[in-house]
């Protein structure tokens, strides 16, 4: 039980003095406009230093090669990729279509009345219109590089890892070695994004956060779950845009 609790000390330290920073940061930006309008920035330095602040005061190096930032095996990495994508995005877009269709409906239910202020925009397949935001390349690439690579390497890179050294995989899922520690860092990952705001319904990037790290575990990288990380966001932003006013 010592070992235990020494081995969770470092990485649990870690997430709360990150997303306390970054909690602060997301208050201070409702009354600073130059923190609210780079707050994504400002988050993203958080999360991608916090493994070797943390690291360092452990006594140690950290090597952002082995904590995943690195694009090899490429061939692998590529696979994994387009087999997500291909068993992913059709059901997300039939699910997105099929959930809003049924909540924002009338008559309403309690459903309807948790999620009013979506439904009061809500367009419906038939009078929105597929398009894509403005400034789309830079909303992509912003995506990729200020949001999912940082919170990849921090989460999947360096806590998930730090957590399998308590908790040794034990299972083998399709080619990857996973375990509890995947299960507690994709909680870390939800109440993280719930604690910097507020929004029950952020809860639900659990799921997700279940499949980057087994892309994690699977590749030995970030680089395929902080590119699949990036477009579930970017389809995410083409489909609100589209069938919400």
């Amino acid at each position: 039980m010592a070992r235990t609790s020494a081995g969770l000390r470092e990485p649990l330290l870690a997430f709360a003095a990150a997303t306390a920073l970054a909690s602060l940061l997301a208050a201070l930006g409702a009354l600073v406009p130059l923190v609210r309008n780079n707050l994504h920035a400002l988050i993203a330095v958080i999360f991608f230093y916090a493994p070797a602040v943390a690291a360092r005061r452990a006594g140690r190096e950290f090597d952002y090669r082995d904590a995943g930032l690195r694009v090899d095996p490429i061939a692998l990495n590529l696979g994994v990729l387009a087999v997500m994508s291909a068993l992913t995005f059709p059901a997300f877009v039939g699910g997105f279509f099929a959930f809003y269709g049924r909540v924002c409906t009338v008559p309403a239910s309690v459903a309807t009345r948790f999620f009013g202020m979506l439904c009061n925009r809500w367009l419906g397949f038939s009078d929105g219109h597929l398009h894509l935001p403005p400034g789309f390349v830079l909303l992509a690439a912003s995506q990729l590089v200020v949001v999912a690579i940082p919170e990849e390497l921090f989460f999947r890179g360096y806590l998930m890892e730090r957590l399998e050294r308590v908790w040794p995989p034990t299972r083998q899922l399709f080619g990857a070695k996973v375990g509890l520690a995947l299960v507690a860092s994709s909680a870390l990952f939800a109440l993280g994004h719930l604690l910097v705001i507020p929004n029950p319904q952020r809860l639900a990037v659990f799921f997700p956060a279940l499949v980057f790290g087994w892309m994690r575990a699977r590749t030995g990288s970030i680089a395929a779950g902080a590119t699949f990380h990036a477009l579930c966001n970017v389809v995410s932003d083409i489909l609100h845009v589209s069938y919400f006013s």
